[in-house]
């Protein structure tokens, strides 16, 4: 564990030591930077007639957090802040008919490259400057460069601040937690055929057919099925499911992908050997073999999600994608896990930036931006976001002799799982914290996710996990990883971290990514509608014949439709981005 005075701790390394201090030195007692009269101030209480209700619109479908809407997070918020939060669920398509309209509810979660320009220049969203003086001590105290940055780069020339990103975190967490985006296998059923090695989707597909004749049907009958996918994230489920195997994963368009190594984006339409390309082989090849669910074409979200809790689905993308299956079982040792397989590990790494993709705004028809501020600066708090993480203090988890530690009723709520659980607010939306979950607590040196220290990890274990773990030889699944990683056998974000000098992490975060021009989000729109189009015609092509025919149609779509327009404009402006700064590697690797 990094102590204060010796290396640089998860902020300090992209904030400089005078903000390190500056944050340290802070009241810590006023977790909001608000004055002690205000009605926020350490100790005091929102009364009910007092809250404030705050929509927050977010680009997803199948969120939780109105489904426990009186979560003890929830309380805690309330009454240190005075609101109550209430999801906007969106797709693409009612994203911009909300834009259209203008009526946007009181914060609005959206990726500042790319709809930047309509939210500021169609004033639909107000800067922050005088409310982050005002309500954002926190924000201005731990976050200081992502600030600037945010004023310089998301702003369209304006030099205010609008956006500021979630989790937030500048040092790899010297702990590996456990996996939770990979291939996520069914493992009681897995390791019931002997947990045989893949390394490839054609080698999954075997692995996945013994399992589905061994498991034809749920214990209710229901037909079990090797794979399947949803339909209302646009091109997610070609890209992110493969990670593991071709180590591409996109950022601010569904079209550009990179490898851990590369420092520039490539099409995954055009590329041959993109995860867009594997996921058409994989999922054609799955069909034909008859592990492909047969809904997986037209399915939503929520519609996968209440297939997989029923156990109807082998193989996952993530454990957050497999419902609610571990949380009714992985106390008896039935669920879901992450497999430590392939290529690329999807863990490690820093985020000098946070999740860009998640940025949040305060929008001009809010009738309480203060209150938005004081909220946005809670999520960016050490106390907020340990709360958002850990729980609440005295309720979740204890001080002991200066240690935070997790309580045991604690660790035995979360690993019955299920409602309960859930009803605790803990970790129900990453996406809202403000800080990484390895940000350390300047006072206590313990990450802000309690759940996330090594000797949490290990007392933490379901049945499920401690399975998983003796199997590989770790004290907990995160430890089987680490290893793994250590020995050579998979790379993460870390591998490309651990090559890089501090300043060049700093620079890497800063590169930022291309702002997308109107003309060129339509192409974008219209090519990944074809995108989508084109792959149910693949993935149901009877034939090797009838798919290369299929995939020359698709390339020719495409290419006549603007991707190498989209694609040369990309590529152009990441490369100018990148040569601001001699400092940065010319491979990620080196």
């Amino acid at each position: 564990m990094k102590k204060r005075g010796a290396a640089k701790s998860a902020i300090a390394v992209i904030l400089g030591m005078s903000m390190l201090l500056a944050a340290c030195s802070g009241n810590t007692n006023n977790s909001n930077g608000n004055s002690p009269d205000e009605t926020n101030a350490p100790g005091s209480t929102v009364k009910e007639e007092e809250l404030v209700t705050l929509r927050l619109l977010v680009i997803e479908t199948g969120t939780k957090w109105n489904t426990y809407p009186d979560t003890a997070v929830a309380e805690e918020i309330a009454k240190k802040v005075g609101v109550k939060i209430e999801y906007v669920e969106s797709d693409d398509s009612k994203f911009s008919v909300l834009l259209a309209g203008g009526d946007l509810p009181d914060i609005v979660r959206a990726e500042p490259a790319k709809h930047g320009k309509q939210l500021i220049e169609g004033d639909l969203i107000i800067p922050m400057d005088e409310l982050l003086e005002k309500y954002g001590k926190d924000i201005m105290q731990n976050v200081p460069t992502v600030v600037d940055y945010s004023r310089k780069n998301w702003s369209e020339g304006r030099n205010q601040v609008y956006f500021l990103p979630p989790q937030i975190q500048s040092d790899p967490s010297p702990v590996y937690p456990p996996l939770t985006i990979g291939p996520t296998i069914r493992w009681d059923y897995y390791k019931e055929i002997g947990a045989p090695a893949f390394n490839t989707p054609d080698e999954l597909l075997d692995v996945l057919e013994q399992i589905v004749a061994k498991h034809p049907e749920t214990e209710d009958g229901k037909k079990t099925y090797g794979v399947s996918m949803w339909q209302d994230w646009g091109l997610w489920p070609y890209i992110f499911p493969f990670v593991w195997y071709t180590t591409q994963a996109t950022n601010n368009s569904d079209l550009m992908a990179r490898s851990l190594d590369e420092t520039q984006y490539r099409n995954i339409l055009t590329e041959e050997d993109s995860t867009f390309w594997v996921a058409m082989d994989f999922y054609n090849k799955a069909n034909r073999r008859g592990l492909l669910d047969p809904d997986a074409l037209t399915m939503k979200h929520n519609d996968y999600l209440a297939k997989a809790t029923a156990g109807q689905i082998v193989i996952g993308p993530a454990t957050w994608a497999m419902g609610d299956f571990n949380s009714k079982y992985a106390k008896d040792g039935k669920g879901y896990m992450v497999l430590p397989t392939g290529k690329r590990a999807w863990s490690g790494g820093a985020n000098p930036l946070g999740w860009t993709g998640k940025s949040y705004t305060i929008s001009k028809s809010s009738k309480h931006p203060e209150k938005a501020m004081e909220f946005l600066n809670y999520l960016y708090s050490y106390e907020g976001a340990r709360t958002m993480y850990s729980g609440v203090e005295g309720v979740h988890w204890d001080d002991v002799d200066g240690k935070p530690q997790i309580n045991d009723e604690t660790f035995a709520l979360k690993n019955a799982g299920g409602a309960e659980w859930e009803k605790t607010g803990i970790g129900l939306d990453l996406n809202l914290i403000g800080l990484g979950g390895a940000v350390l607590d300047p006072d206590s040196e313990y990450p802000l996710d309690l759940f996330s220290a090594s000797e949490a990890l290990a007392k933490g274990m379901s049945a499920l996990e401690k399975d998983f773990s003796d199997y590989y030889g770790g004290a907990h699944p995160g430890d089987v990883l680490g290893k793994l990683i250590a020995e050579g056998k998979l790379v993460d974000s870390n591998t490309v971290i651990k090559a890089q000098t501090p300043e060049q992490r700093i620079n890497e975060g800063k590169v930022g990514l291309p702002a997308i021009p109107e003309d060129l989000l339509k192409v974008e729109a219209q090519l990944k509608e074809l995108a989508s189009r084109h792959a149910a015609k693949l993935i149901l092509a009877k034939t090797d014949e009838e798919f290369a025919k299929l995939k020359e149609s698709a390339l020719k779509d495409f290419e006549a439709n603007g991707v190498q327009k989209f694609t040369d404009f990309y590529t152009s402006d990441y490369a100018e981005r990148r040569k601001v700064n001699d400092a940065l590697p010319a491979k990620l690797n080196n």
